[in-house]
């Protein structure tokens, strides 16, 4: 009698586990289109009794009594979410340094404008165009109607170094836009891990699995991976009462690998260095001061000192009440410094520093301290700075040369500066590509192209044009220190006007070439490591339909045993 009861136990388990294994294939089904969504599992133990009465014998055959339903799991592979959160770093990071060239080659762009031909670009066909009319002064004659031709052809030259100059600090603008969004969407990614921490810790402390919250924190720490380069690490933390809880925490995977997240505490990034108060000492509640210099406990508000670099700075650690960790307890690498640490350029990898680098590196034009104290491959790193100061290496050159050939010195006359830093004044003395004009006095007529250096000669001499069209041809040194100053690594080049020009693009198509090819190589790993993934973790209809049939059937096998039980029963009651 009584294992047959017990066997009415048995089926009542079995018809419970297959009706949770419908319930649990049911919701994968319906969450097949839910981003971020895993897989789940219902978790299943048989159930053996160990235990025996006073009367138990060795020839009883023991037989377990059914199945137990221990929690429902989710089926995921924590080492392909390493494998892919490393990729979708490279992604981010050669993903937005190729979005920045691509931006800057739609300025400096010198194969054609639209028009569907191909040609030399606009600057070099400005500069052709002033050539060719000098040419043809040497050919026809030098008057006051071929100065003003030539000079109508050097202002429209002008305008085009400072169209192309405005545009870039104008992108530049754009991309400090970016950097500040960038920055403020990975402080509420960091946020929301914190707070899914707490809710997943209190679920734990009542059992309760909490999958899904667990879903949305893989999620964020997926888009996280692609702005910095992380390390995601699972650890068991003692609640007490000899419970035990899971505790997640999240680092920079680069330079010091400083902690980000902490279980329920938190950092942020903020741009800029905060200005530390020197009347507070470390570890004062009050380590800032604000835009009037006064005490501040709000590092949102500090005062930040001008850095040339866009400087991160990684806050101490909070929790959600804003009250900062207990430094006893915080892990390896933490911020521990009130008033934030500084990450620097081998601290970050990601698409946040791809935009410092496009806002900062300046190639060869880039200082000795700049290697020495920011990045030591400062000077291969090209971003919008080096394009900058490569136009103006390029203006100011050619400003300097014309200026040279109209301004001989020895009383000849209309002799003067051609070209200064703006058309109100004959200024030569900091020329660059934004501020190129042609000088106050040619448009005024006070100053001329001079065709001939030597006051006695004859009315038709044309010697000194001869000199300015063979500038145009001529190797002349573009040496970075004249524009970054006399530390700039960079070594000279040597080439004409043209050669120059072309410089500039062939280095920013190479540089968006090499970037765009291991862009798509890490793309392709990217989606490859994720089709593995979801593989494992991802809802296949194929196999939540085969599930459907097997729980179904063992739903009806556990059904049919308790009505078979229930048939013995009756046979055994009757007799």
């Amino acid at each position: 009698m009584s294992s047959t009861f017990g066997c009415f136990s048995t089926a009542r388990l079995g018809i419970y586990a297959a009706q949770k294994g419908l319930d649990v294939t049911g919701n994968n089904i319906t969450n097949i289109n839910t981003p971020g969504y895993t897989r789940q599992r219902l978790d299943q133990v048989s159930l053996v009794t160990t235990a025996s009465d006073k009367y138990f014998s060795q020839y009883n055959t023991r037989v377990g009594q059914g199945v137990l339903t221990t929690g429902v799991s989710q089926i995921r592979d924590p080492g392909l979410d390493l494998l892919y959160r490393s990729a979708q770093a490279h992604v981010g990071s050669y993903g937005q340094m190729l979005s920045g060239l691509d931006d800057i080659a739609s300025i400096l762009d010198e194969v054609g404008k639209g028009d569907g031909e191909q040609d030399d670009g606009v600057i070099l066909n400005q500069m052709n165009d002033l050539r060719d009319l000098i040419s043809q002064a040497i050919t026809s004659g030098m008057d006051g109607g071929t100065d003003r031709l030539i000079y109508a052809s050097a202002k429209a030259l002008c305008r085009l170094f400072n169209k192309a100059a405005n545009d870039l600090t104008e992108l530049k603008g754009t991309y400090e836009s970016y950097l500040e969004q960038d920055v403020s969407r990975v402080n509420t990614i960091l946020t929301s891990i914190q707070e899914l921490n707490v809710s997943i810790r209190n679920a734990d402390i009542r059992g309760d699995e909490a999958l899904e919250l667990r879903d949305e924190r893989n999620r964020l720490l997926d888009e996280l991976s692609s702005y910095v380069k992380i390390d995601v690490k699972y650890s068991d933390e003692n609640v007490g009462a000899g419970l035990v809880v899971e505790k997640l925490t999240v680092s920079l995977a680069t330079g010091d690998k400083n902690t980000l997240v902490d279980g329920e505490y938190a950092s942020q990034l903020s741009l800029g260095t905060p200005t530390a108060n020197p009347n507070y000492p470390g570890g004062s509640d009050l380590p800032y001061l604000d835009e009037n210099g006064q005490p501040t406990d709000n590092w949102e508000l500090a005062q930040s000192t001008d850095n040339p670099n866009y400087g991160i700075t990684l806050q101490p650690l909070r929790g959600l009440d804003g009250a900062l960790a207990d430094p006893a307890d915080y892990p390896p690498h933490a911020p521990t410094a009130v008033n934030g640490t500084n990450l620097d350029d081998n601290d970050l990898y990601g698409s946040i520093q791809s935009l410092r680098e496009i806002l900062t590196e300046k190639g060869e034009y880039s200082t000795q301290n700049d290697v020495n104290t920011v990045d030591p491959d400062a000077a291969i790193k090209r971003g919008i700075p080096y394009y900058q100061m490569a136009l103006d290496s390029l203006a100011k050159e050619f400003a300097e040369q014309m200026n040279a050939l109209n301004t001989p010195g020895a009383g000849v006359s209309g002799e003067g500066a051609l070209f200064s830093m703006g058309s109100n004044n004959n200024d030569t003395t900091n020329i660059t590509a934004s501020n190129i004009s042609v000088s106050q006095a040619w448009g005024e007529g006070n100053v001329t192209m001079i065709a001939s250096k030597d006051p006695n000669a004859s009315s038709g001499d044309t010697s000194n044009l001869a000199a300015f069209l063979n500038l145009f041809t001529k190797k002349q040194a573009f040496d970075p220190k004249d524009v970054a100053g006399a530390d700039a690594v960079g070594a000279i080049y040597n080439g004409s006007f043209e050669d120059m020009l072309l410089r500039i693009e062939s280095t920013l198509a190479e540089d968006q070439m090499t970037t765009g090819d291991v862009y798509n190589n890490y793309t392709l790993t990217s989606n490859e490591i994720y089709t593995d993934r979801d593989s494992v973790s991802g809802v296949d209809l194929n196999d939540e339909a085969t599930n459907l049939m097997v729980y179904q059937k063992a739903y009806a096998a556990a059904c049919r045993l308790m009505t078979t039980l229930n048939t013995a029963l009756d046979s055994l009651l009757a007799m």
